[in-house]
């Protein structure tokens, strides 16, 4: 029992997760979901999924239909497509096998989930702060602290600052790291300005993992699939991946919102259309410093009002995440782009506030 309690103590000694809260009548702004996408939509293609599958068999076919699905709308090829249980999962079986007792770099701050499961599985990572200035990564340096480093890990758009580096930078950065595994996460990419999904077949160490939880609107479908190369994909899902990751229904789903795209696509707009208006308002507040989004939520500092900012906001029932000093980032808080009645609610809040 010795070892069993070292490991229990070991794995206690990490950040325990906590679920964000779900408040009766409170905008929940705090997890990026896409609250735009209207609710009867998901109702309709659920009850779709629903009396088109029988669930006294395993899926089988399912597997197939949603691979040549991904793939027709990421325009390639179905050996380059893999699927899990919501990208979270993916990310989790890369990290305890073909990423397991290496070594990892990545950027602060970043999707925090990832550098939690680095520590879970005892793969040492080095962080390297982003400028609170604009947001910017300086490159070079990045790549000469990444030369002892098995893995890159870089979510594109970033969460939570949002921004999306330069493509030409992203392309070099994999261009000079072939004996390193990139993984790229693109749970946002819907919403910004290009995708690497064109580049698996070009260089067999990028990994994408993308997701139906945000612009799809499916986050509580938990269905997430992974781009690569030829070789890793058939790894990944001959050796490492579940049998039955997903649902019958949750595939179902997921190839329902496929057909629906163009939906999809028009509550993408709205989106974009909206948090271009939120960053101007906010970025009128002179106290606060805003950067520009490529991703369905804003992201901004408060520096000295933090406390205040973000007890005022709870208050006016609007859940958001508030980060606090994090990387070179002071009172920083990350708001999800919502509905325009549930953005001006905010903005208004955060324009009194400090009345």
């Amino acid at each position: 029992m010795d070892w069993i309690n070292k490991e229990l103590s070991r794995i206690k000694d990490h950040r325990p997760y906590k679920r964000p809260r779900k408040l009766q009548d409170y905008y929940k702004l705090d997890s990026n979901e896409n609250i735009v996408l209207e609710k009867k939509f998901i109702r309709a293609i659920a009850l779709k999924s629903l009396y088109d599958n029988d669930f006294r068999e395993y899926p089988l076919e399912h597997f197939e239909l949603l691979f040549d699905k991904i793939a027709k709308y990421v325009k390639i090829d179905t050996k380059n497509v893999g699927i899990g249980s919501g990208s979270d999962q993916i990310m989790d079986l890369l990290l305890s096998t073909i990423c397991k007792e290496k070594s990892a770099i990545t950027i602060n701050p970043t999707f925090s989930y990832f550098i939690d499961r680095c520590n879970m599985h005892k793969i040492p990572i080095k962080l390297i702060n982003l400028s609170a200035l604009d947001n910017s990564l300086d490159f070079e340096f990045f790549l000469n602290e990444s030369k002892n480093k098995d893995i890159i890990y870089l979510a594109s758009p970033n969460n939570p600052t949002g921004n999306q580096f330069k493509i030409e930078d992203i392309i070099n950065l994999i261009e000079v790291s072939k004996n390193k595994l990139i993984i790229i996460d693109e749970a946002y990419v819907e919403f910004s300005n290009y995708s690497l999904s064109n580049l698996v077949n070009k260089y067999n160490n990028l990994i994408i993992i993308r997701t139906f939880s945000k612009a799809f609107g499916l986050a509580g479908a938990r269905i997430g699939y992974i781009l690569a190369d030829e070789e890793i994909i058939n790894i990944f899902n001959q050796y490492i991946q579940l049998p039955y990751p997903l649902s019958s229904f949750s595939m179902q789903l997921a190839m329902e919102a496929l057909e629906n795209i163009e939906i999809i696509k028009r509550s993408i707009e709205n989106i974009k259309e909206e948090r271009y208006k939120i960053f101007n308002k906010i970025n009128q507040i002179r106290e606060f410093k805003t950067y520009r989004s490529d991703a369905n939520f804003i992201f901004f500092q408060t520096y000295n009002h933090f406390n205040k900012i973000k007890e005022r906001i709870i208050h006016e029932k609007i859940l958001i995440k508030d980060f606090g000093d994090i990387g070179n980032y002071k009172g920083a808080i990350r708001a999800t782009i919502g509905t325009k009645e549930m953005n001006d609610k905010l903005v208004s809040i955060l324009g009194n506030s400090l009345k």
